[in-house]
């Protein structure tokens, strides 16, 4: 029946139904004789497939009643896709097979490029993954050159691992252990230094002298005894914390910068025996405010630096930084909600008329005190 194409682009598919039985020749010479010359010589059946422009026709019977025969006709094309539907066209003439009326209808023609390229596209996607595998990660590659560059910047003073900057800088950041100090230092944060390890080494105490402190803990339970402990050997500043569950090593750049943001200030602990000079100072000035509902911020020389009414205060602790302030002195009732703002603002000592019972870290005393 000539050559068989290869590379076919497309496969026309019709179906066949014969009023009798007919056999496999008679359908084939129905198809060559019914569309010999129809569509011209250059659209000849055997011509085309001579050419190889057509591929072998294959005829697949289907089970047969009453004497009829039902088949399917399948034709590959590598015609163009208007010449293939001209010859799918052609073949809907065909009305007899042999001495029998039939009829010829197209079911589909299939592109077979199609179905190619979904192999190719699928393909190429397994072989694109197993490529992956084997090529290294270039967000990778470059984090740990960042971090090899991090490493080299790291300095030893004393024993400790820290930033380039931690002795010439005068606020210092101290953290857990070195892979915090790296992380800090991917970030543009040089002034951090390590304790590593639940011991404070005493030489801590001279790195940090003169210096504006602030520990970055991280946010478990261990921070908590770190803390403990720097406090007896360091003056602390403010305190950071990593979120709950979260190491500092870990964290990104918007997280470093929003805890140490949220830093919060260390309350100084006044014995509960205050020195007898101390309230001394204070009650002049107390006995001056009575009955006048004033409120006045001290610092810890005793020194007014600012002074509001009592209904004003909740406000001033809500806008103003009052990092200055140490104590407070108003005329009026110290609520558990007022106290909670005093006591975010790092304030040490509050002097009130009356108080409401709640548990604070501050000291706070009533009139009847002095």
């Amino acid at each position: 029946m000539g050559k068989i194409t290869e590379n076919a682009k497309y496969i026309i598919k019709l179906s066949l139904e014969a009023d009798s039985l007919v056999e496999r020749p008679d359908i084939v010479g129905a198809i060559f004789g019914q569309t010999e010359g129809l569509l011209g010589p250059g659209m000849d059946l055997k011509e085309l497939q001579e050419s190889g422009r057509i591929g072998r026709i294959d005829i697949n019977f289907k089970e047969s009643k009453d004497e009829k025969t039902k088949a399917e006709i399948i034709v590959p094309s590598n015609l163009s896709a208007s010449e293939t539907a001209l010859l799918a066209a052609a073949f809907e003439t065909i009305d007899k097979v042999g001495y029998t009326k039939a009829r010829v209808c197209l079911q589909e023609i299939k592109d077979i490029r199609e179905s190619k390229r979904a192999f190719i596209e699928q393909r190429s996607k397994e072989i694109l993954e197993k490529l992956y595998e084997k090529t290294p990660d270039t967000k990778e590659t470059l984090n740990k050159l960042q971090r090899d560059l991090k490493i080299k910047k790291i300095r030893e003073y004393n024993g400790l691992v820290g930033g380039p900057e931690v002795l010439k800088s005068n606020e210092i950041i101290i953290v857990e252990g070195r892979a915090d100090v790296i992380n800090l230092l991917k970030y543009g944060i040089e002034n951090a230094i390590a304790i590593e390890g639940s011991k404070v080494l005493p030489q801590i105490k001279d790195i940090t002298k003169n210096k504006i402190v602030t520990v970055f803990l991280d946010g478990d339970r261990g921070g908590d005894l770190i803390l403990k402990r720097l406090k007896q050997v360091v003056n602390i500043n403010y305190v950071a914390r990593a979120p709950d569950g979260k190491e500092v090593e870990e964290l990104t750049k918007k997280e470093i910068y929003q805890c140490l943001k949220n830093k919060r200030k260390v309350l100084i602990k006044i014995n509960k025996k205050l020195p007898e000079n101390f309230k001394e100072k204070l009650k002049p000035i107390i006995k001056d405010m009575l009955g006048t509902k004033e409120v006045k911020l001290l610092d810890s020389d005793l020194k007014e630096i600012h002074k509001t009414s009592y209904d004003e205060l909740p406000q001033l602790l809500k806008t103003a930084e009052l990092d200055n302030v140490s104590v407070i002195l108003m005329d009026g009732k110290l609520t558990k909600e007022l106290a909670e703002q005093i006591e975010k603002k790092g304030i040490n000592l509050v002097v009130c008329f009356d108080s409401e019972r709640f548990k604070t870290k501050m000291k706070v005393l009533c009139i009847h005190d002095f």
